[in-house]
């Protein structure tokens, strides 16, 4: 697969995602390209560093690459450290090509469906999963994300965390449908607040964030409730 996208920063010595996968475009900023190619050659492909900075901007130059490389406009964006995607009914963890024939299903599904953003479970939860449900199409997706970037939107800036969750409520709100699959759970190191979690935020800068969103779309759209984010645009016929 030529569209997957792997941001990366001060990791050139375990792309965990690239090393499970066998495959993707290591996007790194330009200072840190010779580290990244001494282990990862022609993968790595690098952007100036005015467009690295945070995540925000880092997904914005990527999607600037989808459009540039990708005809179709679809791309896969799948943070650095995923370590390995689970089948949730069996508890199998799938390979690496297996997951690879994953993400291609997932691209035909949305892409035949005019569906612009799509993308894997995170929760390991059985106990969620239904036989009757396994697709959602308003839910949130972290972490791997399959991004048409031709409908022109691009994340928030401002946001240094929940970037993602702004994201995905831009798609919805103009799309009005996503597509989760939620047979599979994507696990990523640092999912269990290791060492190189993203967890380090303090719960005083997830309430300015949580209440950034809240003055940018409104509390009937994005109410933050103080342990999770509620959704409320209707959507008819899902």
């Amino acid at each position: 697969m030529n569209n997957i996208y792997i941001p990366s920063y001060n990791r050139a010595d375990n792309v965990r995602t690239y090393e499970y996968l066998g495959c993707g475009k290591i996007i790194v900023p330009k200072s840190q390209e010779s580290e990244y190619k001494k282990r990862y050659g022609s993968a790595v492909q690098c952007i100036d560093d005015s467009r690295d900075g945070s995540v925000a901007k880092k997904r914005n130059a990527i999607l600037d690459l989808i459009k540039e490389e990708q005809e179709d406009g679809y791309g896969w964006i799948i943070d650095d450290d995923l370590v390995k995607v689970k089948r949730k009914k069996e508890g199998k963890d799938l390979e690496g090509d297996e997951t690879l024939e994953l993400l291609e299903k997932i691209y035909i599904m949305a892409k035949d469906s005019g569906i612009k953003y799509a993308g894997v479970d995170y929760s390991l939860d059985n106990m969620k999963l239904k036989d009757y449900q396994p697709f959602s199409f308003t839910k949130v997706i972290f972490g791997s994300t399959l991004i048409c970037e031709n409908d022109g939107l691009r994340y928030d800036e401002r946001f240094k965390i929940n970037e993602d969750v702004e994201f995905w409520v831009q798609k919805l709100n103009l799309n009005r449908r996503l597509l989760k699959d939620n047979q599979y759970a994507t696990v990523f190191y640092g999912d269990d607040g290791g060492k190189d979690s993203v967890i380090g935020y303090t719960n005083d800068d997830r309430r300015v964030y949580a209440t950034m969103l809240n003055n940018k779309w409104g509390e009937k759209i994005m109410n933050w409730n103080k342990t999770r984010f509620e959704f409320k645009i209707p959507i008819k016929g899902v």
